[in-house]
């Protein structure tokens, strides 16, 4: 309703849905429609213009602006629809249309191939944005979406909550981790024509992903000026990306995913698909044309998965141990994958090597690979669960360190039991000695043992052995192998002593190394009952000798509270069931450090054999090792020298060892010399006839004062010499034996060692420790009155007069300790201990 009536403006309020107009003559305007209304107004009076109200409904404001929208919404969609239908190709996107916006001319158009939907794949929504660039550089720029109409694509939408977390699928509930596994690939010796073509990229992009059951979204290619493609593919899984240099004939390649699906089983189809072997002359290459392609690549995982997964462990994926470090590294000319499986027990993966940097970029008649190409031959590395266990390169170092000093330090082993060495080759170690009549191998896993007899042979090869009868060594008549756990093996047949089963001289323990995460593993090497049977296995003079990984650092912690609890444990439970146990490393096995092995005697006397000399043990290895029947040297690694060498405990060991909480008493006695300790040099004393009876004979006697509890000739007591047990028997055998001139002969020499030695049996069988100094003239009072003696020693009612000698006690031969990497470390000082005043000597 509208109403034209004159009010004072000053009285208008409008009420709610009304609009107020003002007429244009209320600001003195003119209008053609009303001029005789103007001519009638008088100037003077200045009247107030007449005021129009209109008033709306809000419903009909509502409706209204409703209407505006649906006509807005329905030009906008078929504009939209007219677009994308009728001016652009569907999912092909020519970046000169981008360009040509901005100026530059629609030219070298390529039609690439579209990625499409796997098969009963769902793949989700996705939004898209892009920016291109003009480059002069590049010729062509070419980007392609995923055809989804060739398959069907879910569009329904979940939310977290709608799923139960135990009903996610592992492989889907890795994709969605913050993680990913990234694969990078170099080849050489390309067809350059090949890496040059865009279309034939594409089209090797495209099957490399849909071959890998992966979904590429998009991809964007560049045609470089003068020459080589950039293409870089956005994928569901994460991207593709690669770039060419077709003059030198180079692509590298960049792929990463994330999930759990393995890359590393698509290395031979991304060879089959880019390494295209090329018939033309590489420019600047003479000499490398017709050459095959060669391929480098490394993979890593990448991200973060042990803080996004509660039931991620990283023991137990391959790829994030020994494994996933070896395949990180990009520099190997040659590295196949022979085997990648899994058994009932652990992941089986070999590997074959050859490492690029060690070669001659120019062989010549002066090169190593001419002078030597018996040491070109590609390596091979077995892991276990992703733990390397063994390289072809370092395998005879490790196993012949294993089994050789064991079985040395055996008078006559004879019969012998191992505990796994799947490869077979502690097998092959042990058949070298002739005197083995029967080996017993207990192995749980038969098919590790078909899988490394198939592609590690060389590991179990006896066919070069003189003695042995077979070309395999699980074939030699000599062996027998039981694939049966080791730990219900031995309990089952030896878990007391009064057993009446065969025993074994040596027991060599090649299983895994001491895991406490790994169940198999853990029960060979904590479990007091199972050790007690390896004990009960043995004969009376028996060995035992087991590997304990990797060798400790300077920096470690003690076994107890380090990784190594399983180890402390062990060798705990080893020492209340042996006599004697000896530490040793080895650091030629191709390891990342030295690796550690311990062998025991269960009876100490067994540790004469160990300490013999290097000439004892070359002329034992001579005589109890085959020859082999190519005239070949049996052993690569092993020979007296290097026995010797093993018989001193690692400095490392000794010095975790002393970081005990209850620090052992000989870190603080044996080693160094203790600063506050009084010295008195050798010129301070003098020898001369003693004169205290009829029968005395030469005596050390105090030039000077010797205070109490004073060391006396520090320097000399290290230069004593030693009579080993086997050098004593020798001598000894001589001087008890029947030729009267070879007693005569050596009678001086027994009663000089044994009047002026100390007798002890620190090396397992009696010896002897003389002073090479006039310190060997000091009288030890028979009767106990003697002045110089070990700073421990203590008076006792025992002397030499009194002594029952047959009923010793064993403190008067100084025994080893069973277990101390200190003690074995210093046993020289220990039979030389320097002399210290018991009282004030004036």
């Amino acid at each position: 309703m509208m109403s034209h009536h004159a009010r004072n403006p000053n009285d208008i309020k409008p009420d709610i849905g009304s609009y107020v107009m003002t007429h244009p003559l209320e600001h003195g305007e003119s209008s053609s429609c009303s001029s005789e209304s103007v001519s009638e107004t008088s100037d003077a009076d200045n009247r107030t213009a007449d005021l129009f109200t209109v008033n709306l409904t809000p419903i009909f404001v509502i409706k209204t602006l409703l209407f505006v929208a649906a006509i807005a919404f329905s030009i906008g969609t078929a504009c939209r629809t007219f677009i994308l239908n009728s001016l652009l190709p569907p999912y092909h996107v020519p970046a000169s249309a981008s360009m040509a916006e901005i100026g530059t001319p629609l030219t070298n158009q390529i039609q690439l191939p579209s990625p499409t939907v796997e098969s009963g794949k769902d793949v989700p929504l996705t939004s898209f944005t892009s920016k291109l660039f003009m480059q002069k550089a590049t010729i062509t720029s070419n980007m392609i979406h995923l055809d989804r109409h060739s398959s069907h694509v879910s569009e329904v939408q979940l939310n977290a909550s709608d799923v139960e977390e135990d009903n996610i699928d592992e492989d889907e509930d890795d994709l969605h981790l913050p993680a990913g596994q990234h694969l990078l690939v170099d080849i050489k010796h390309v067809d350059p024509h090949f890496l040059n073509s865009e279309v034939r990229l594409a089209e090797a992009m495209i099957e490399l992903t849909k071959a890998s059951k992966l979904t590429l979204l998009s991809y964007h290619c560049h045609t470089l000026i003068p020459s080589g493609v950039s293409c870089a593919g956005v994928l569901l899984e994460s991207h593709v990306a690669f770039h060419t240099w077709p003059t030198k004939g180079v692509i590298a390649m960049d792929l990463f995913t994330c999930g759990a699906a393995p890359l590393i089983p698509i290395l031979p189809l991304i060879k089959r698909l880019f390494a295209i072997p090329s018939n033309d002359m590489i420019v600047g290459e003479p000499d490398e044309a017709h050459t095959e392609p060669t391929m480098l690549w490394s993979h890593k995982l990448r991200g973060f998965r042990q803080d996004f997964s509660a039931n991620y462990k990283a023991h137990e994926n391959p790829l994030d141990q020994d494994l996933g470090d070896f395949l990180s590294v990009h520099d190997f000319g040659m590295k196949i994958p022979l085997v990648s499986e899994k058994t009932d027990f652990q992941h089986v993966d070999i590997f074959e090597v050859m490492n690029s940097r060690l070669h001659s970029a120019a062989p010549n008649e002066r090169s190593s690979e001419s002078l030597h190409p018996d040491l070109q031959t590609p390596d091979k590395i077995l892991y276990l669960d992703g733990v390397e266990q063994s390289t072809s390169r370092g395998e005879a170092a490790y196993h012949e360190a294993l089994v050789h000093p064991s079985m040395i330090a055996h008078p006559n082993p004879k019969r012998v039991a191992i505990i796994g060495g799947g490869e077979g080759a502690t097998l092959r170690e042990v058949l070298k000695h002739n005197t083995v009549e029967h080996v017993m191998m207990v192995e749980i896993d038969e098919e590790l043992v078909e899988i490394c007899d198939e592609f590690m042979p060389e590991w179990s090869d006896c066919s070069d052995i003189a003695g042995s009868d077979a070309d395999s060594c699980f074939n030699d008549s000599r062996a027998a192998v039981e694939f049966e756990d080791a730990f219900k093996w031995f309990i089952d047949r030896f878990e007391d002593d009064e057993s009446t089963e065969e025993k074994f001289d040596v027991i060599i323990m090649d299983a895994l190394d001491p895991d406490q995460l790994v169940e198999i593993v853990g029960s060979l090497y904590k479990n007091n009952v199972f050790i007690e049977s390896l004990a009960n296995a043995l004969t009376e003079d028996g060995v035992f000798v087991v590997q304990l990984g990797e060798s400790e650092a300077v920096d470690d912690p003690p076994d107890e509270i380090g990784t190594a609890i399983d180890t402390a444990h062990m060798v705990g439970a080893l020492e209340k069931n042996f006599e004697s146990m000896h530490e040793y490393d080895e650091g030629h096995s191709h390891f990342k450090a030295p690796w550690s092995y311990l062998v025991c005697f269960k009876n100490s006397e067994s540790r004469a054999n160990w300490y013999r000399n290097a000439p004892e043990i070359q002329i034992d290895i001579h005589q109890r090792l085959y020859g082999t029947k190519s005239g070949e040297p049996v052993l690569l690694f092993f020979d007296a020298p290097t026995m010797i060498s093993y018989q001193v405990p690692p400095k490392a060991k000794e010095t975790t060892y002393c970081r005990k909480e209850d620090k052992p008493q000989e870190c603080n006695e044996l080693i160094g010399i203790d600063p506050k300790l009084v010295t008195v040099p050798i010129s301070h004393a003098e020898t001369r006839k003693s004169t205290l009876g009829e029968f005395s004979g030469r005596g050390l006697f105090a030039s000077q004062d010797i205070p109490k509890g004073a060391s006396l000739d520090v320097e000399g007591s290290v230069k004593s010499f030693h009579v080993l047990p086997s050098t004593y028997s020798i001598i000894y055998k001589q001087y008890d034996g029947e030729s009267e001139f070879a007693s005569k002969e050596v009678s001086s020499l027994v009663a000089f060692v044994e009047g002026y030695g100390f007798a002890a049996r620190l090396w397992g069988k009696e010896h002897y420790t003389v002073d090479s100094s006039i310190t060997t003239f000091c009288n030890h009072g028979c009767n106990g009155t003697y002045n110089l003696g070990d700073e421990t020693d203590e008076i006792t009612e025992i002397t030499e007069m009194n002594i029952d000698l047959d009923n010793i006690p064993e403190f008067f031969f100084g025994k080893a300790n069973v277990y101390s990497p200190v003690f074995e470390r210093h046993l020289r000082q220990m039979s030389a201990m320097e002399e210290y005043a018991r009282r004030d000597i004036r």
